[in-house]
């Protein structure tokens, strides 16, 4: 089949609009960014090359603060492995937020995602150009000073003392007195010893209370007085009989 020189034409036209379609598709397509992609929701992905010492290390993403060296944490995997999981952050420092890098990507982990309690668990960057998790290059924290309030806790301790009260009593032939003595605490006053006399009577050799008359010899003499008058009235007897 002949093509006419009309046909031929149009058949050229088409072919050359086709290679023109093409290529302006294929420009179009390598002219439009890429999009990272993560499927960590606590994350936001990047497409940028950041790095700790990268002047802008703290400032993307809604990071803030300095830059936070891994060797103050406390973690498990990180630097080629997959995922990075945090058990415990540096002293005096509130953490703003992690980056994590893998191949030409790496995502964001802002405080108020990751949550307050630790561990930060699994960790890890977008996935690559093939879909997958590619291994950690490198990660780094963003942190400022925690200026915190702490609160410092006293603890009282009261101790009791217990007042204790002995009273000694003193018998004797004169006069006695009653001796109360009052056992204080240290802290208070020192003892006081009140004296009240007291009348106890004196008991003599014979068992009997003593009535103020001790001479013996006028015991003596009332019995020669009494022997004196038995004598008198038995005489007298006598001389009647």
């Amino acid at each position: 089949m002949r093509l006419t020189p009309l046909r031929r034409a149009g058949l050229l036209a088409s072919a050359a609009t086709a290679a023109v379609a093409t290529m302006v598709l294929a420009t179009t397509a390598l002219a439009q960014p890429e999009v990272p992609i993560t499927d960590d929701p606590r994350a936001t992905p990047f497409l940028k090359n950041v790095d700790i010492n990268h002047p802008e290390a703290c400032t993307v993403g809604g990071l803030t603060g300095s830059t936070v060296h891994p060797n103050l944490f406390t973690y498990t995997g990180g630097d080629n492995e997959q995922y990075l999981d945090i058990t415990a952050v540096p002293a005096g420092i509130k953490i703003t937020g992690i980056l994590v890098k893998g191949g030409d990507k790496f995502n964001v982990y802002l405080d108020d995602k990751l949550g307050a309690a630790l561990p930060w668990e699994d960790l890890r960057s977008p996935f690559n150009n093939g879909g997958q998790i590619p291994q950690i290059s490198h990660w780094f924290g963003c942190g400022v000073k925690d200026e915190t309030p702490t609160t410092t806790t006293t603890t009282t301790t009261t101790t009791t003392t217990t007042t204790t009260s002995e009273s000694t009593v003193t018998h004797s032939s004169t006069p006695s007195s009653t001796t109360t003595t009052s056992a204080t605490s240290s802290s208070e006053v020192a003892p006081t010893t009140t004296t009240t006399p007291a009348f106890v009577p004196v008991a003599n050799e014979g068992g009997l209370a003593a009535t103020g008359f001790g001479s013996p010899w006028l015991l003596g003499f009332g019995a020669a007085l009494v022997a004196a008058g038995a004598a008198l009235v038995l005489m007298m007897r006598r001389r009647r009989a």
